[in-house]
């Protein structure tokens, strides 16, 4: 026999109960009594540790290796319908009375989060920023954004972890510092190559990770950051009239992906340091970090999906500052009216400034190299930049917005010349 769910139901007349951005606290959809989220806790929580009570499998899905994730199914408290969900659904809507069906028994104990930041902006503001997502990109085919339709959108209470470090690191770069003279008729540049060497520590807070399998990684990391001060102790009272999972990748498993994030900030911040050369390239660098027990939370996210030309495409909004990213498709006759016309541009500039191939005079081969080429450089430069826009969503190589930056010390460096290579240049004469 199924388990019955646990609904929030408005007090006062048993309608659908949502929690209510704008004002943060919750509306009944029915006669439009409000609550506030003490208010619905207090109400709520005997039904809600009865229900936990009689679910016994607390079990997480074993991961997103398996082909087929654990269902369980359940009943509608409000209407009695069988409802059937996967094991890491947290609270979602029946599809047959509306009310919001709180799944027994999953977020609690060690799957109940620490803390969680309550939607700020509705549906609407989400749909609302799909439409400016799609203003000023300038490959976006036009049918798209004229017919296209969103298919689904949903308020999702998306998992994470939060880490805190403290980060050890060393680096070696090789550094040059250059300088050129001209001796008789030859341009003679003298470079000085040093081994450079950089230790030092700081403290990493809050290293964001997304701990659903479900959710793709290059949105989750792509909506960031998250405004932290709107993090508040959990309660189930935030979630009514969205959706929520709990995590199914754990603590351990997501920590690599913060790991690789604060090492790439720390090799920055060491390479910050190398001062007074003309180049420098990092060499190696390793870190040791410290790590504090992971805070687990729940944050807001829009999710919209909407298919066009048989394919799919997915954008998310960060429920809180209203960011939005995702993936745009491309019309490929749009990249080439656009490459022909910038080059067009570039090139009849090019030969207006007749100065410019002067330069080479002498040299046909460079002459036409530098006619052509400038233009075709320019107009790649411009439309790569231009597909740049249409691919928002990418995963995080950088920890910088959580860093601590005041906590950074230096603990070592040093600076060891190497060697000196030289180069001659002969210098062609104009006097005849």
């Amino acid at each position: 026999m199924a388990v019955e769910s646990a609904n929030y139901q408005c007090p006062s007349c048993g309608g659908v109960l949502r929690y209510f951005t704008g004002a943060g606290e919750l509306r009944c959809d029915y006669c439009d009594s409000s609550f506030t989220v003490a208010e619905v806790e207090a109400a709520f929580a005997p039904r809600l540790e009865r229900a936990d009570s009689r679910m016994t499998d607390t079990s997480p899905p074993t991961g997103p290796t398996h082909d087929v994730a654990p269902m369980r199914t359940y009943t509608c408290a409000s209407c009695a319908a069988e409802l059937v969900c996967d094991a890491t659904t947290a609270i979602t809507e029946c599809p047959y009375c509306g009310n919001q069906a709180v799944v027994p028994g999953v977020l609690v104990d060690e799957f109940r989060p620490d803390l969680v930041i309550p939607f700020k902006l509705d549906k609407a503001a989400a749909v609302s920023a799909l439409s400016a997502h799609y203003k000023g990109k300038r490959f976006l085919p036009g049918a798209f954004a004229a017919n296209n339709r969103i298919d689904k959108i949903q308020g999702v209470y998306v998992p994470f972890w939060l880490y805190d470090a403290e980060v050890d690191a060393s680096a070696r770069f090789s550094a040059n510092r250059s300088r050129t003279y001209r001796a008789g008729d030859e341009e003679v540049t003298e470079t000085d190559h040093y081994d450079v060497y950089r230790a030092g520590s700081m403290s990493f807070r809050r290293v964001p990770v997304d701990g659903s399998a479900k959710m793709s990684d290059a949105h989750m990391d792509a909506i960031e950051p998250f405004d932290y001060e709107g993090l508040v102790s959990f309660s189930m009272a935030y979630l009514p009239g969205f959706a929520a999972n709990r995590f199914d990748l754990g603590q351990e498993e997501c920590r690599d992906r913060a790991e690789r994030r604060i090492i790439s900030t720390m090799e920055d911040v060491l390479r910050d340091t190398v001062t007074g050369y003309d180049s420098v390239c990092t060499e190696s660098c390793d870190a040791k970090a410290s790590w504090q027990e992971a805070k687990y939370a729940l944050l807001p996210v829009w999710v919209l999906y909407t298919t066009w030309g048989g394919r799919g495409f997915l954008f998310a909004m960060n429920g809180q500052t209203g960011k939005l990213v995702g993936d745009l498709p491309i019309a490929a006759s749009k990249v080439v009216a656009w490459f022909v016309g910038i080059f067009a541009v570039a090139l009849g500039m090019m030969i207006a400034a007749t100065s410019v191939f002067d330069l080479f005079e002498d040299d046909k081969t460079l002459r036409l190299a530098a006619q052509f080429g400038v233009p075709a450089l320019v107009a790649i430069v411009t439309c790569l930049y231009f597909y740049s826009e249409m691919r928002t969503a990418r995963e995080a190589t950088q920890a910088n917005g959580f860093m601590r930056r005041e906590t950074f010390d230096l603990t070592d460096k040093a600076d060891v010349f190497t060697s000196t290579s030289v180069t001659r240049r002969r210098i062609e004469r104009t006097d005849k």
